[in-house]
């Protein structure tokens, strides 16, 4: 008769010495390690594996140039004039949209340089309007200039994406607009100005909520693949709960943590949704998962470790498991003191 290997399961963990709770080693027979210590050695890996690729020649995006106001100047690029001059502008192509003249106020807002054109949206009382009118066609449909987006400050940019955030309702064709690198500088200027953890995780969230809503599955992929995944990490703080990370649950027949289920290799083709109890976060994150699996992997991770680091809910579900655990050994052992 052929005999089973026997696997060991390991009651402390062989890094901290903790308890490894009873669940883990079911889920993982041979594990080692307790669930905080494995995703610390899990990010370490992945910063040396950063370091590496950034040996290899990987750069920080380069800081770009925007419109800015200096006394009476407005720069733009190469481009300067007086601010005056562009109010000025503004007040004729105001004019000319009140006639009903709006093929000539597009005409009028075309024919200037491009670094004017992306100031004079910045300076406008209207932005957005102002902006629709840089890529508009003859037709009298709407557009954004690709070039004028590339020169507009992060808190222009930020202010014309969300139009309602609550309602789920943002500017697709501005994020359409937007390169990479600009979508990437703007998230990492606006988030930079917000000191409070709460607001910054909810701006975040707005961000993730705008950049799910291109339908351009390759656009999608390009710009998400942009921006700093400790950026998106942010915006699952609060909504980590809906993830439940920390359950054991069957998945081929086979016990494991819920948190290996949003890997690339976890899902295996499924949507994140179909794991997750909010309809909002499932949506968000089904977006992110067709775009750029990978990618979503590695977010969630960032946000379930600052959660263990932070002491907050992975840290507690830990120590809730841990100690019922040791609840059910000491019952176990009563009984068996009594029998």
């Amino acid at each position: 008769m052929e005999q089973k290997p026997v696997i060991r399961h390991r009651e402390f963990c062989s890094v901290c010495g903790a308890k490894i709770p009873r669940e883990r080693r079911s889920a993982m027979p041979g594990v080692s390690t307790c669930l905080r210590c494995q995703l610390r050695q899990e990010r370490r890996r992945r910063t040396d594996d950063d370091r590496d690729a950034a040996q290899r020649g990987a750069s920080e995006p380069a800081a770009r140039d925007s419109v800015e106001v200096r006394g009476d100047l407005v720069l733009a690029g190469d481009w300067s004039g007086r601010l005056i001059d562009l109010v000025g502008r503004e007040s004729e192509v105001r004019r000319l949209l009140a006639k009903g003249e709006a093929e000539q106020a597009r005409t009028l807002v075309q024919a200037l340089p491009v670094e004017e054109q992306a100031a004079l949206v910045a300076m406008s009382e209207a932005p957005e309007e102002m902006l629709s009118m840089t890529g508009a066609r003859r037709s009298g449909d709407p557009g954004y200039s690709a070039g004028v987006v590339e020169l507009l400050p992060a808190e222009t940019l930020g202010n014309l994406i969300s139009i309602d955030p609550d309602e789920g309702k943002f500017n697709t064709d501005l994020i359409r607009a937007m390169s990479p690198g600009v979508l990437q500088s703007t998230m990492a200027e606006t988030l930079d100005r917000v000191d409070n953890p709460g607001l910054r995780t909810r701006v975040s969230w707005e961000w993730l909520q705008a950049l799910s809503t291109l339908r351009e599955f390759d656009r999608r992929a390009e710009l998400l693949r942009a921006v700093d995944p400790e950026l998106l990490g942010d915006a699952l703080q609060d909504r980590l709960e809906h993830l439940r990370l920390n359950e054991v649950v069957s998945f081929g027949g086979f016990p494991v943590y819920r948190f290996r289920l949003f890997s690339a290799e976890g899902l295996g083709g499924t949507r994140p949704s179909a794991f997750i109890d909010d309809p909002e976060t499932g949506v968000v994150l089904d977006a992110l998962y067709e775009a750029a699996p990978d990618l979503l992997s590695q977010v969630i991770r960032i946000a379930w470790e600052r959660a263990v680091d932070d002491g907050e809910s992975a840290d507690t579900s830990l120590q809730a498991e841990a100690e019922q655990d040791e609840r059910t050994e000491e019952g176990s052992n009563e009984s068996s003191r009594r029998r």
